[in-house]
């Protein structure tokens, strides 16, 4: 793990990553490590919400037209 910002939490001693400047490998390998951390796994889980879906088109369901389907979202994939 690369940037393991700190703050601190209340008025308690106790420290925790800034989940924020991690980056998604870290984040992911500190939730890994820590799996009764419950804030780091929703931290997590909120970054992969916040990302479009990807599409995936098989080569042979591949033209311009089911591109364009893909990325206005306009049918299931």
């Amino acid at each position: 793990m690369t940037n393991l910002g700190f703050m601190t939490l209340g008025d308690d001693s106790q420290k925790r990553p800034d989940f924020s400047s991690m980056s998604d490998t870290d984040l992911r390998d500190y939730v890994l490590a820590h799996r009764k951390d419950q804030a780091a796994f929703y931290a997590y889980v909120d970054r992969m919400h916040e990302r479009p879906p990807i599409a995936i088109i098989e080569p042979e369901d591949w033209s311009e037209e089911r591109m364009q389907e893909a990325i206005e979202g306009t049918n299931e994939l």
